[in-house]
């Protein structure tokens, strides 16, 4: 036997050698993308090119991309340098990882959750990541449902877990718009803290999922919010407000804090700015991305911590409506018409 055969076979035991899988082909070819290639215009479908991982970091096989209401704002908005690709919320299965990943990191085919909250680029066929923001998706967990839980109900973990003390059968206001992230904080905080959640609502059919998903009682937005919320409160307040809804709901809601209560804004990227807090009440800006960057261990454990209480069933995903990616537009518009109740998954072909 020759000596570069032997070398061959030896590497073959050792399993130094992959054969080469379906999906690690995928990668070195092009891939879909929804771009935005102008600010105020309709995203375009565009041929991508992989580019070469860096030590860190993981390539994903996209299978479920979700967007919200907060995404629609910002892709009319603002964005990164263009073309840009949005999308930060993302399942799928992993195609490749950079060298310094290792296998008790994440393996490929492993499906995955990913939070690309610095670089988007969720909105494609294929997404790259760093190792820091994959995720393990737990086996009692869908793919797809995954996707609409990562995010929102994280955030909502933290605030109540950490930032707040929140106890079974407090009354807590919650505002419930059409981006999802208000229903992920009333699953957990009705489902896993057991409160008693008053949700602010702008559609009666809103209402109704916001209940059917724990919330102890609903009251609308309109001129009377503080009022009715002060009313179910025996006139003091709640110790705790959730602002998912952002404008133009936040010059109200801290109003709704009892004394010595908290107010928290958690609506995503933009809240650059909050209304300054009622007197003898607090409020912040809760960001996952400032966690990420501030204790990135926290971070980890606290996505992970979400994926787990959905493999135990105790939180859900719900999920508005599914497009394919070549019908992201319509998505949009779907969302721009005010028809969803929740997070839309985005469907790679």
């Amino acid at each position: 036997m020759n000596t570069v055969l032997s070398r061959t076979l030896i590497k073959l035991i050792n399993g130094q050698f992959q054969k080469p899988t379906s999906s690690l082909k995928r990668y070195v070819s092009g891939f879909k993308a929804a771009a935005i290639t102008q600010h105020t215009k309709p995203l375009e479908i565009l041929e991508r090119k992989p580019v070469k991982l860096k030590a860190n970091q993981v390539r994903v096989q996209v299978s479920y991309c979700s967007v919200n209401s907060v995404d629609n704002y910002k892709f009319k908005n603002e964005g990164g340098e263009l073309p840009f690709i949005p999308g930060y919320e993302l399942s799928g299965e992993v195609l490749d990882v950079g060298q310094d990943v290792k296998g008790d990191q994440i393996s490929v085919g492993e499906k995955v959750v990913g939070l690309s909250l610095e670089n988007f680029g969720g909105l494609a066929e294929q997404c790259i990541l760093d190792i820091d923001d994959v995720f393990r998706i737990p086996t009692e967990v869908t793919t797809k449902d995954a996707a609409v839980i990562a995010y929102g109900h994280t955030v909502a973990l933290y605030t109540f877990s950490k930032l707040s003390n929140l106890k079974e059968k407090e009354q807590v206001v919650v505002t419930a718009g059409p981006a999802g992230l208000g229903l992920a904080a009333v699953d957990v905080a009705a489902n896993i803290y057991k409160a008693e959640v008053i949700g602010v609502v702008d559609t009666e059919e809103r209402g109704e999922l916001v209940r059917e998903r724990g919330a102890f009682t609903t009251v609308g937005f309109n001129n009377k919010l503080i009022k009715e919320i002060l009313k179910k409160t025996d006139n003091k307040g709640a110790k705790i407000v959730y602002d998912a809804a952002g404008e133009p709901i936040m010059e109200l809601i801290g109003q709704c804090a009892a004394i010595g209560g908290k107010t928290f804004y958690a609506s995503p990227f933009f809240h650059k700015t909050i209304p300054a807090p009622v007197p003898h009440t607090f409020s912040t800006i809760v960001s996952l991305k400032s966690l990420r960057n501030q204790n990135r261990h926290l971070y980890k454990t606290l996505v992970n911590d979400t994926l787990e209480l959905a493999n135990e069933n105790l939180i859900g995903a719900h999920i508005s409506a599914e497009f394919t990616l070549d019908k992201i537009n319509d998505a949009l518009q779907f969302i721009e018409d005010r028809k969803c109740t929740g997070k839309i998954l985005i469907k790679m072909d």
